[in-house]
């Protein structure tokens, strides 16, 4: 007498299989064949009640006898191959869809996707294999060493972005500078690299253990508005105080900054008859640093015009002598006057 369970789950087995081939859910094919196929072995497998599995697997008299432990290894590992990509869909839908923005705490799914399948591995050796993971583990040393030597780079990318992702010294969304060279705002961190997507949008990845130990400027980190400056030159015979009266006017003169910070200039050394100012002003957001500094420069260009300030060194006038009278003056002859 087949039980209600064998009933329920052949339903069960049946619905998903004829699902999986419908146009509308063509998307979800892969998920509803492997829960079909999962069904079907729970269905499958011998318990009291169920003597289509007693006929199957057991051992007595006119039975089939099918090989209970590669059945029992595909329903764990199926079943961790399931669980992974219905979480793995869930969160491509919801936290993490492939749209290029910024996406957190990616490396936590990946390894929380890990973890079912040790969690099937175990399973596997106890009610399987029927073999004590502790005596599989103390077996498995020269393995692990093998395995750890081998794999050195990957493990550090990992153990990396774990302790970027405790400490969290840049996060999904900001916009960080590496080392000079790398500048752009991070899509996510997963278990292997990192992802940053640049003001040209170009996609860069770079391993967590070489951003971890590289030199990160963080732009957002503060919540505060960004600084920048812009350095300038101007003849020492115009007063400084005049000067740097006329920059601070033009830099607050027009949209862009924030609006909660002065610009604020100051000269900062000299060289010969020029002396150089340096003009700071806020941005209220990283990403607008160079339109704002683009309009700042136009601004304050403008500005000094206005005033009568002529921005590096004053014209010199240079009179340029006949060849006969620089000749006649080396030699200390009077220039012939005609």
């Amino acid at each position: 007498m087949v039980d209600w369970l064998e009933i329920c789950l052949a339903v069960a087995t049946t619905a998903l299989f004829v699902c999986a081939f419908l146009a509308r859910l063509r998307a979800f094919r892969s998920l509803m064949l492997g829960g079909a196929a999962l069904m079907a072995i729970t269905m499958l497998l011998p318990r009291s009640g169920n003597p289509l599995g007693q006929f199957l697997f057991a051992g007595t008299t006119g039975s089939m006898h099918l090989p209970l432990e590669l059945f029992g290894i595909a329903w764990w590992v199926l079943g961790a191959w399931l669980i992974r990509s219905v979480l793995t869909l869930i969160l491509h839908r919801t936290i993490f869809p492939n749209d290029y923005q910024p996406h957190a705490r990616r490396l936590f799914a990946d390894l929380a996707s890990a973890m079912l399948y040790i969690v099937a591995f175990v399973g596997i050796m106890d009610t399987v294999l029927k073999q004590p993971i502790s005596a599989f583990l103390a077996t498995s040393g020269v393995l692990a060493i093998v395995l750890g030597l081998a794999l050195q780079n990957t493990l550090a990318d990992v153990f990396s972005g774990l302790a970027i992702n405790i400490e969290r010294p840049f996060g999904a969304g900001d916009w960080i500078t590496l080392n000079d060279t790398v500048e752009g705002q991070i899509i996510e961190i997963d278990w292997r690299a990192t992802r940053i997507r640049t003001f040209a949008n170009d996609m860069v990845v770079i391993p967590n253990s070489v951003i971890a130990k590289a030199i990160v400027t963080n732009h957002h980190k503060l919540n505060e508005p960004h600084l920048s400056s812009l350095l300038l030159t101007i003849d020492s015979s115009v007063p400084p105080a005049r000067v740097i009266k006329a920059l601070e006017s033009a830099a607050s003169a027009g949209p862009g900054g924030a609006p909660v910070t002065k610009p604020t200039a100051y000269a900062c050394g000299f060289s010969d008859s020029l002396v150089t100012y340096k003009l700071n002003f806020a941005v209220d957001s990283f990403v607008r640093t160079p339109e704002v500094q683009s309009q700042v420069i136009i601004r304050v260009s403008d500005g000094l015009r206005v005033a009568g300030i002529a921005i590096g060194a004053l014209p010199t006038n240079v009179r340029i002598l006949p060849n006969d009278i620089v000749t006649g003056a080396l030699q200390g002859r009077q220039p012939a006057v005609s």
